[in-house]
């Protein structure tokens, strides 16, 4: 695989759907961006702007920027080699005496037509006033429309948690997309706008008359030397399909696959049931019952130690998690254990406000304080009175002490009980400005956390709670898991109560622009008001998460849902291997809605359709282009089958909630 090659002071990448020219003399401008048949130049690059310490550098200015290439290496995933990666360093003058030097880590899928790079930034002198520094700056080479998405990562305060609109001259986004000629897409892989560790005022800034746009916001605003910073990530692609986002969903599908180690999960958690109750005989029991309903993981919410994030409470479990870890293996199950990887109780001994350190003058005796974040008063930067019963107190990620902390207590519930499965909730990162390092060091360190439970614990997954925000969800966190998209419960008398509908539309909504196979998506059907195969249809392009006891299903329903989920699992794992786009109406009572599942080369997939409600037994979609002309068999009665006639189909089900899949295949 040749991906990346240098051509003198040019560098080329090109795979069969992207050729793209960067000028390595002019600090990396890009000189073309094009579809790689038949395509027309999309893009060229503009003054790549640097603010450092009240100056403004231009990173693509004149001919002689000096810089360092590596050799392109292999990039490879389960031993097959996916795309390639090549590292170019940057040396950027300073007005000022000093240099600043950008570590830029291209790196291009063999099946993605874009372009994806992240810098890391040195220096050998302090610098101030960085934030607003360009990521990206280009001209748009053809007339159309730009459109920018924006994501709201706390779905405990709401379902609608995409907004897409008409570029403004500034906009605060994290997606951008311009629909001219063959289209491009630029995307920001960093934490979502709300979730920014050092926010801007907003992240791209679009001239419209003179067609130029700019992606702004590195993640940091401060740098020193000896202490390199990682910057938020840039992907540019080509469009493809300004209403589908093709090509954004082709990177994306290379970006986050489902790998040769993971598996299509069925999750189940009690926390609505039990809250912090639980104990052996009930976690046994939701085993037992578990396995009867088909489930793959079994998780232990809150509730499990002895203090907050402490030991095992032996109480509850009087012989630890050995026999809960037995009887998961002997029925095949997965372990899931709910933890808060940046909490600790007020009642630790790490954890006092006051731990003596105060009684000795910080400015001549440096005192050492112990794993509290402390902000630069000395007082914890984040302190919680959780669920009614018990405080607890953020603790410092830069701490030698906590970070080995943690880091030993998840690698040790892998060692001794062979738990791979983590739900990691409760902590914020953007109060995170200690005495130890700024928000976007604990970022980072949580990043580096992350990684290292990843290189000791084989087929980790860690179930990253979105439903706050202030968290790396809709970024790093992917690298390392999936995204847990909601809380909801019947006991709920809000937005946030169960229905699967409601359910559905979040998944619906993000659909469009996430990869559905990285979402977590909870379902109930121990409820009586919906058909079982409607509640679980739901969850059918995500990882299903029953929400609640499975001790709330008699054994028949159990029995039912094994063999529906059964019934569904040899598409199940196709339908998340492909891309996914949401059509028909967005989610919720009284509406008819979509999901297709279409494979690269659009020659087989899957269409599923669901009527939530409403008087009408029957409903017209209009397909996904992608979807093509192909006639639709209906996978639970094989003789049924429908007409996509122009992109129009139309689908009867008569029960007022209920939901069909229906397969296409070319040939």
């Amino acid at each position: 695989m040749n991906l990346i090659q240098q051509r003198s002071d040019i560098l080329v990448f090109e795979n069969a759907h992207l050729v793209a020219e960067l000028n390595l003399k002019q600090g990396g401008r890009i000189l073309t961006l094009r579809p790689a048949v038949g395509g027309e130049n999309l893009i060229e690059g503009l003054a790549h702007q640097l603010q450092v310490s009240r100056q403004t550098v231009n990173l693509n200015d004149g001919e002689g920027r000096v810089y360092r290439v590596s050799a392109p290496s292999a990039l490879q995933r389960d031993g097959v080699t996916v795309g390639q990666q090549i590292t170019v360093e940057f040396d950027v003058p300073l007005l000022a005496e000093g240099t600043l030097t950008i570590k830029r880590l291209y790196t291009l899928y063999a099946d993605a037509g874009a372009l994806r790079w992240v810098d890391t930034w040195h220096t050998d002198r302090s610098l101030h006033g960085l934030r607003y520094s360009d990521l990206i700056s280009v001209k748009l080479l053809h007339a159309g429309g730009a459109k920018v998405v924006d994501f709201f990562t706390c779905s405990d305060q709401s379902n609608e948690r995409v907004s897409c609109k008409d570029a403004e001259a500034e906009n605060v986004a994290g997606l951008f997309t311009h629909d001219g000629n063959a289209g491009i897409f630029c995307y920001r892989e960093g934490p979502c706008p709300d979730s920014q560790p050092v926010p801007t005022d907003f992240d791209f800034a679009y001239d419209k008359t003179q067609q130029q746009v700019s992606m702004v916001g590195l993640g940091f605003d401060r740098l020193h030397p000896g202490a390199p910073r990682r910057a938020n990530g840039v992907v540019i692609g080509v469009l493809e399909n300004a209403e589908s986002l093709r090509g954004l969903k082709r990177y994306q599908l290379s970006r986050y696959p489902l790998q040769n180690t993971e598996r299509i999960e069925y999750l189940t958690n009690s926390w609505p049931a039990y809250f912090l109750k639980i104990d052996e005989t009930k976690i046994l029991d939701e085993l037992d019952a578990a396995a009867e309903s088909g489930m793959d993981t079994v998780y232990i919410d809150d509730g499990w130690f002895d203090i907050f994030m402490g030991d095992v409470d032996l109480e509850r479990f009087p012989r630890g998690f050995a026999p809960i870890a037995e009887r998961a293996k002997d029925l095949g199950l997965q372990v899931g254990l709910w933890m808060n990887p940046l909490g600790l109780d007020s009642r630790h001994p790490e954890a006092k406000i006051w731990d003596g350190a105060e009684g000795h003058d910080t400015n001549i005796e440096g005192n050492p304080w112990n794993w509290v974040a402390r902000s630069t008063n000395y007082t914890p930067v984040e302190k919680i009175f959780s669920e009614g019963t018990r405080i607890y107190v953020g603790m410092d990620l830069l701490n030698p002490g906590y970070a080995a902390h943690i880091r030993k207590k998840v690698i040790d519930l892998y060692t001794q009980f062979g738990f791979k499965r983590f739900k990691f909730d409760l902590y914020q990162q953007n109060e995170y400005n200690t005495l130890l390092g700024d928000v976007h060091e604990h970022f980072e360190a949580y990043r580096a956390l992350l990684e290292d439970l990843k290189q000791e614990i084989p087929e980790l997954m860690i179930s990253m709670d979105v439903t706050r925000t202030n968290r790396p969800g809709f970024d790093f966190a992917m690298d390392y898991g999936r995204l847990f998209l909601e809380n909801r419960g019947r006991r709920l008398k809000d937005h946030r109560y169960y229905q699967p509908y409601t359910a559905l539309g979040n998944l619906w909504r993000l659909a469009k622009y996430m990869p559905a196979h990285r979402c977590e998506l909870e379902m109930m059907p121990q409820v009586e008001e919906y058909p079982l195969e409607y509640i679980v249809g739901t969850t059918l392009f995500a990882h299903p998460l029953y929400w609640g006891s499975q001790t709330d299903m008699g054994k028949e329903k159990r029995k039912h849902l094994k063999a529906f989920k059964e019934t569904l699992a040899p598409h199940k794992e196709r339908i998340l291997n492909q891309w996914v786009f949401p059509f028909g109406d967005a989610p919720g009572l009284n509406t008819w809605s979509g999901l297709l599942s279409v494979d690269p080369d659009l020659n087989r997939g899957y269409v599923a359709v669901y009527r939530n409600g409403g008087d009408e037994g029957a409903h017209v979609f209009r397909l996904p282009q992608e979807a093509g002309e192909h006639a639709l068999q209906n996978v639970f009665k094989p003789e049924e089958t429908v007409q996509n006639k122009e992109g129009f189909a139309e689908f009867e089900i008569p029960e007022p909630f209920g939901f069909r899949l229906y397969a296409f295949n070319e040939g």
